[in-house]
């Protein structure tokens, strides 16, 4: 099944060559908030859910500040004057592939660059985004809940254009849990699966000499019948939650 990514087309190498500079950059932000010791207490998230708490942190106190843009454009990006915004919770609409009915598909991070949607101003019509959903991780077991996530990717018919490549990034509050023992776990999981097509499990990545949380993982689309990869980021927050 690998053969059938072996062919790219010249929008998906380009578009391949982007989306991991934007990866990369959500690593460089990781990397600032444990430069930074910052620490995230649920008891002061009120009525907000966890997972949309450390969500929200990630977003508005380090993907979105201007100085960690400027940051993206001088040392990570080849293009200086790109522009790149981050919309947590931003809806979409997808075609069930099994109900078919219309029903709303909400994103953890919806993000946008100019660089990518320049690459697809021809081939579509609509606002190009990279989604990217997040997972708390407090216990081993909570990787079938992470992997609910690769299986939306899978059998949801998306209205309007959708990359060939996803994101996925887990909280881990669980001191005492590796990446590599979750990366096992979710391999294990993928490969019993019974409806998740899978080309690729977990294969560890390197985007960061800093960091090695980074895995690939290839799939297939049902509503296309074309594979898909997703970028995996396993984030040690044991020491950023406070409970």
């Amino acid at each position: 099944m690998n053969n059938a990514n072996t062919f790219k087309s010249k929008e998906e190498k380009v578009t391949e060559y982007h989306v991991r500079q934007i990866v990369s950059y959500i690593i460089y932000c990781y990397l600032q908030i444990l430069a930074d010791k910052k620490t995230y207490d649920y008891s002061e998230k009120g009525k907000i859910a966890k997972e949309e708490f450390l969500r929200n942190g990630l977003v508005n106190d380090y993907l979105q500040k201007s100085y960690n843009k400027k940051y993206y454009k001088q040392y990570i990006s080849d293009n200086p004057s790109v522009e790149i915004t981050f919309h947590p919770e931003e809806t979409m609409t997808y075609n069930d592939s099994e109900t078919q009915i219309l029903s709303t598909d909400k994103i953890d991070i919806s993000i946008w660059e100019n660089s990518l949607q320049a690459i697809w101003s021809e081939k579509s019509d609509n606002e190009i985004r990279f989604a990217v959903e997040c997972k708390r991780i407090k216990k081993l077991s909570d990787a079938l809940n992470y992997i609910s996530d690769t299986e939306n990717f899978c059998f949801r018919n998306y209205v309007n254009t959708r990359l060939a490549f996803e994101g996925q990034i887990a909280f881990i509050e669980d001191i005492m849990m590796s990446c590599s023992k979750l990366k096992e776990k979710i391999n294990e999981i993928l490969l019993n699966h019974e409806t998740i097509i899978t080309s690729q499990f977990l294969e560890p990545v390197v985007l960061n000499d800093k960091f090695e949380g980074t895995y690939l993982s290839k799939h297939l689309r049902v509503s296309n019948k074309q594979y898909f990869s997703v970028y995996h980021l396993f984030f040690d927050y044991s020491s950023i939650v406070v409970n």
